[in-house]
């Protein structure tokens, strides 16, 4: 049997005894312990260790007369939870916040949780409101920049501005943060010489190493944060035909301007055109992106890419 069998089965038979198990009586009820004596010592003081270090108190006690009488148990009343209860409330949040792991693994095991929360408070038979979360993780450059900010390594990186073209960025990073639901890298901006902010989405393709660590020194005297606090950036419209009952978190975001094709056309106001555009191309044939042009052709060229991948396989 597996090690793990083992240890399960004498966790219960130290739940399950009276009194307590001395070592000879723990030998023949729990299966997994087989050798000689010594072997078989070796394996219960790994296995009573193991126990303890998840938590679980087992207690040594010596017989009053007889010192060489020892047993084990576990003490079940400093073990045992104390009652835990939930207002409806508290159980709705829980709920949601299951429903943010997208991952299979993780989804399953916030589903058992939740089940086993409902079961401690009232009303925990009504389901929550059909709300949906999402969490969008760091962009594919957050690792490697964090990795430069902390060895201060210079970076190099292609860079594309709001209404601007693409551009060769040589930066030597001080700090990455989020600001408004975005995530920045401040920095020295080494060709223009001067502290600039650029936000990770915007970054296209991949960040360089272009430097030796420790290559600079971050100043004391610059404020990163204020360096985000500049000029708004200018909201662009992003148009979108829509099928019918479908998109519902586009629609929620934005507003119906007329129809085309037998849809919806959802007006929707955004800094990140590029971004968004990325979203409504997720949504495949419910979703049509209609405008700015530069967004529908960019997500035009990617589709047929991979229409050429696929075929080439």
């Amino acid at each position: 049997m597996s090690a793990a069998e083992r240890v399960l089965d004498l966790l219960i038979a130290l739940l399950n005894t009276r009194t307590r198990m001395s070592k000879q009586q723990i030998r023949r009820a729990v299966r997994g312990y087989h050798g000689d004596a010594r072997a078989f010592e070796r394996t219960f003081e790994r296995d009573k260790d193991l126990l303890r270090g998840m938590g679980i108190p087992i207690i040594v006690e010596r017989d009053a007369v007889h010192e060489d009488d020892v047993g084990y148990r576990i003490d079940v009343e400093s073990w045992a939870l104390t009652p835990v209860t939930f207002t409806p409330e508290e159980i709705g949040v829980l709920s949601v916040a299951a429903r943010v792991y997208n991952d299979a693994q993780w989804r399953t095991v916030a589903g058992r949780g939740v089940t086993k929360v409902r079961s401690h408070g009232p009303g925990t038979h009504e389901e929550p409101p059909p709300v949906t979360l999402t969490l969008r993780a760091p962009e594919g450059a957050f690792d490697v920049l964090q990795e430069a900010v902390a060895t201060r390594t210079p970076v190099a990186f292609d860079y594309v501005p709001l209404r601007s073209p693409k551009a060769r960025r040589r930066l030597q990073p001080w700090r990455v943060l989020a600001r408004n639901r975005a995530w920045y890298v401040v920095g020295h901006d080494v060709d223009r010489d001067a502290p600039r902010a650029f936000r990770l989405s915007r970054i296209a393709g991949t960040v360089r190493l272009a430097g030796p660590p420790a290559s600079f020194d971050v100043p004391a005297d610059v404020d990163v944060g204020a360096l985000l606090d500049g000029p708004a950036t200018a909201p662009e419209s992003v148009t979108v035909a829509v099928a019918p009952d479908r998109a519902q978190l586009l629609r929620a975001r934005g507003q119906v301007v007329g129809h085309a094709i037998g849809r919806d056309v959802i007006e929707l106001v955004t800094t990140e055109p590029h971004r968004l555009a990325d979203e409504v191309a997720a949504y495949g044939p419910d979703a049509v992106l209609l405008t700015p042009a530069e967004q529908r052709e960019r997500i035009l060229r990617a589709l047929a890419a991979l229409v050429e991948v696929g075929d080439g396989h």
